[in-house]
């Protein structure tokens, strides 16, 4: 019951507060675990995929705004940015809605409206105890979207506790570069039967200054987060949990849109940009998880949740000084899943499974036309727009002396269906019927060398926005919607090895994957696209992380990042759009108990010059609209301070970081910004990163 073992050893620590998180780094017993890659708790080196897991201590010594802010410089990631809070994960050069992202094991894509810039702003950061990436198709777990590979957001909380006990956390800070402020706290009420968790969390940003010195104007932010949970155990072997979330983002700008339109007639002259004023998520899940008597050692998990989007999108005319569209829209997803694990003997793990989920969204925009532009002409969008999936699953893995083998399928289907939309072509329902499957081995040869293989598929379907919305989304162009897309299909083979030689420990990984029916969206005007299927699309890399203990305190990292796209659709025969460039990241890390602690580390990103010129090109641009990204390199460095327990704390900690420290003026490629929206004369700036940045920050664990 190999698996068994190490899941009831490690779930204490999976869950438990921030104040036991040094402990587990420290010790290490048992390998780093993973709850995403498999469904339940598995040592990352019996997992034939590319996992990686961000810990406590690295989350809380980044000087990070967003998402995106703590997956840059991982291997095989990288970020799409259409504005400062807009940061949405990329991995192995697929996007958006192609990467599943879940907060606490609940997808967030479902929801997500125009697929543009808004995933990474919806969890405050300083609520995050661990995120959790495996690349490569992860369809056979979690179905529509997850094609890509899947990031799981875990959030801070408690765990059981033999004897009643109450313990927290705060944590202040402030950075130079965007004036801002954060701050967190949170509270956990425990006994042997009961834990209560509360937090919340404030981050308020001003607009932050470039490489150059010039502030990169409406970049600030404004962010509130609310979190409850409660478990209990019902008996022996059986738990029950409520959880309730509400995180909300005020004032996101989405610049990429930003434009100096002439007197076209149909917007107002002058500097116009889209944006949201306020955007809220709120999720309430109940969920049920117990150890069964019978044959096979059945456990069950079962969960039921809604969540919720509230999410403004407005469009704002610099010269009148107001609105002239807007647009308020709930999008809303239900959600059920069941999974089994089941035994059948001491080296099998059978998990079987059903997951059904539903969205619905009705966007309505209020238009303003020509003289005053007053945004009171009602235009339904959307009526009745739902999105209805429902699948199965199965996996079965296998421990042998020599190897861990991994088998799983799944089968979904998912319904578009709308009563209407404007400007859409009936039919506008439309059903797709998935099939999912995957196949690994790890290879138990070496400490040193401990190879693995994995070919697997999975699916996306179109989301609610690329069948339904025909509307200007927040990089500036009018995506023409089509509700008959097909799905697209990734089927990846993959091989890598981890070994562990003396002081040293690698992972490295090789794959190419085959995209059938890639959805994306072809230039065919100045600030118009078609959403359309590709033929095909294939995309390979290499990835590799490296790191050496130095000391018991000292570790030295570095990764790397290599990645090729081709467009292989038969009309364009050329790079695929919006592939990041390779890049590097080495680094040097010291981890204490109680003392000095320091984290010193470059990021380098090679140029790109393989841009899709005839994808992105319309009849004004015949070159294209993606544009060349010139190569940089960052550096970034925290040294703080452990005290340990004292003055009432458990753990008390101060940091203070750098980062961008020479001050580099530089962009990520995935950058929605176009070449031809540039107009620095007239206010539209280009979205370059963030100077040079002082930051302090506190810590404590009472």
């Amino acid at each position: 019951m190999k698996r068994r073992v190490v899941g009831h050893l490690t779930l204490a620590s999976l869950l438990a507060s921030p104040a036991l998180a040094y402990a587990q780094e420290a010790a290490q017993t048992l390998g780093t675990v993973s709850v995403t890659a498999t469904g339940y708790e598995t040592l990352i080196d019996e997992t034939p995929s590319s996992v990686t897991v961000i810990e406590a201590s690295e989350i809380r010594n980044r000087e990070a705004r967003t998402l995106g802010d703590l997956l840059r410089g991982q291997p095989g990631v990288a970020t799409a940015v259409d504005g400062s809070v807009g940061s949405d994960p990329i991995i192995r050069g697929l996007k958006r809605d192609q990467v599943l992202v879940l907060v606490d094991g609940v997808r967030i894509n479902a929801m997500q409206p125009p697929a543009r810039g808004s995933l990474a702003s919806y969890v405050n950061v300083d609520l995050i105890e661990r995120i959790e990436i495996v690349r490569g198709p992860g369809s056979v777990l979690y179905g529509a979207g997850a094609m890509g590979g899947v990031i799981n957001i875990i959030t801070r909380g408690g765990d059981f506790t033999d004897e009643p006990e109450t313990r927290g956390f705060s944590r202040l800070g402030v950075t130079s570069v965007d004036e801002g402020i954060r701050g967190a706290v949170g509270v956990t009420v425990s006994n042997d039967r009961n834990v209560l968790d509360l937090s919340t969390a404030y981050l308020n940003t001003d607009d932050y200054k470039n490489g150059d010195g010039d502030r990169l104007r409406d970049s600030g932010t404004e962010q509130n987060a609310y979190h409850l949970r409660y478990r209990g155990k019902l008996a022996p072997g059986h738990e029950v949990q409520f959880r309730a979330q509400r995180d909300e983002r005020k004032d996101v700008w989405y610049l990429a849109s930003r434009t100096f339109t002439p007197n076209d007639g149909q917007r107002p002259e002058g500097l116009n940009t889209h944006y949201t004023p306020r955007q809220t998520r709120d999720l309430v899940e109940l969920s049920y998880e117990g150890e069964l008597n019978g044959a096979w050692a059945p456990r069950v998990e079962a969960s039921i949740y809604r969540q919720e989007l509230s999410r403004g999108n407005y469009d704002w005319s610099e010269r009148l000084q107001k609105d002239y569209r807007t647009s308020d829209t709930d999008f809303t997803t239900d959600g059920l899943r069941v999974q089994t694990e089941l035994v059948p003997t001491d080296d099998q793990i059978l998990l079987v499974g059903a997951e059904a989920w539903r969205l619905r969204a009705s966007p309505v925009s209020y238009v303003g036309f020509p003289p005053d532009y007053e945004p009171v002409n009602r235009m339904p969008l959307v009526e009745n727009g739902k999105i209805e999936s429902a699948g199965v699953f199965v996996q079965h893995e296998t421990y042998l002396d020599w190897a861990t083998v991994n088998v799983g399928a799944r089968y979904d289907e998912v319904r578009g269906s709308a009563d209407s939309a404007m400007g859409v072509t009936a039919p506008l329902d439309k059903t797709d019927r998935n099939l999912s499957w995957s196949a690994g081995l790890t290879w138990h040869l070496h400490d040193a060398f401990n190879p693995y293989f994995s070919l697997s598929e999975g699916y996306r379907s179109a989301s609610l926005l690329e069948r339904y919305l025909t509307y200007p989304y927040s990089d500036g162009y009018t995506w023409n919607s089509d509700p008959q897309l097909d799905p697209e299909r990734n089927r990846t083979f993959e091989v890598g090895a981890r070994g562990q030689i003396g002081a040293t420990s690698y992972t490295v990984s090789a794959y190419e994957s085959r995209i059938r029916n890639y959805i994306g969206g072809v230039t065919i005007s100045s600030d118009e696209k078609d959403t359309i299927n590709l033929d095909e699309a294939r995309i390979h890399g290499i990835e590799a992380l490296v790191e050496h203990a130095f000391t018991d305190a000292i570790t030295g990292y570095a990764s790397g990042t290599w990645i090729r796209g081709e467009n292989r659709d038969r009309r364009f025969d050329e790079p695929l759009t919006q592939m990041p460039p390779p890049e590097a990241t080495i680094g040097l890390t010291q981890s204490t108990a109680k003392g000095w602690q320091w984290d010193a580390r470059i990021r380098a990103v090679a140029s790109q010059s393989r841009t899709a010129d005839r994808f992105t090109a319309n009849e004004d641009f015949p070159d294209g609209t993606e544009r060349n990204t010139s190569g940089f390199a960052t550096a970034d460095l925290a040294v703080g301070y452990r005290f340990g327990p004292s003055a009432g704390f458990r753990s008390n900690e101060i940091t203070f970081s750098v980062t961008n420290i020479a001050n580099k003026t530089y962009r990520e490629h995935v950058n929605e910004m176009t070449e031809a929206r540039l107009d620095p004369a007239n206010g539209v700036q280009d979205i370059w990163a963030p100077g040079r940045s002082f930051g302090l920050t506190w810590n404590a664990e009472f």
